[in-house]
């Protein structure tokens, strides 16, 4: 019995060491038990690879679905200001500049609006801008209203962002 106990320990002895060599990953390194691939940590992620290991269908996009097996989520999660054309899918471009923290975003006047704009006229009062906190209108509101209707439409929504990405391009150069 007592040899039996033995080898019984020495058997689990090994498979126990086994494991632990297995779980510490590759000799000499590899990727050393990191699952999931993409960047080391404290590198930024390439927009290309991305792309590749999300987009399973090929084309070259990126669709809400696809984006749901992102394991960090953050893609799914942020979907929708990620795909600054609104055309429900993302591209590398679209990768690329959500990636990018040194280019300006641009602003979608049409996701903008349906969030400011409470009573859904197609266009922002002070009231509307001061109540979502949006700074960049709330500082220059009459500067934006050209039309000095004491509203902000579409067309002068986009004057002003078409403006301000220009200056901020210009900064960064």
């Amino acid at each position: 019995m007592k040899k039996r106990h033995i080898k019984l320990t020495i058997t689990m002895f090994s498979m126990l060491l086994g494991l632990a060599t297995f779980a510490q990953g590759p000799p000499g390194g590899g990727r050393g038990g990191r699952q999931g691939g993409g960047p080391p940590k404290g590198e930024k992620p390439d927009a290309s690879e991305i792309l590749k290991l999300l987009d399973t269908n090929n084309d070259d996009k990126i669709d809400k679905e696809e984006a749901s097996k992102d394991k960090r989520g953050k893609i799914s999660e942020d979907f929708d200001s990620i795909d600054a054309n609104e055309d429900g899918f993302i591209d590398l471009e679209e990768l690329e500049a959500s990636l990018d923290s040194s280019k300006p975003k641009k602003v979608s006047i049409k996701k903008l609006l349906k969030e400011v704009d409470q009573d859904e006229d197609g266009q922002l009062n002070e009231l509307e801008v001061a109540a979502k906190d949006k700074r960049d209108l709330m500082d220059n509101f009459s500067e934006i209203d050209t039309n000095d209707d004491s509203q902000l439409d579409a067309e002068e929504l986009k004057a002003f962002y078409s403006k301000t990405d220009k200056r901020k391009r210009k900064n960064k150069d």
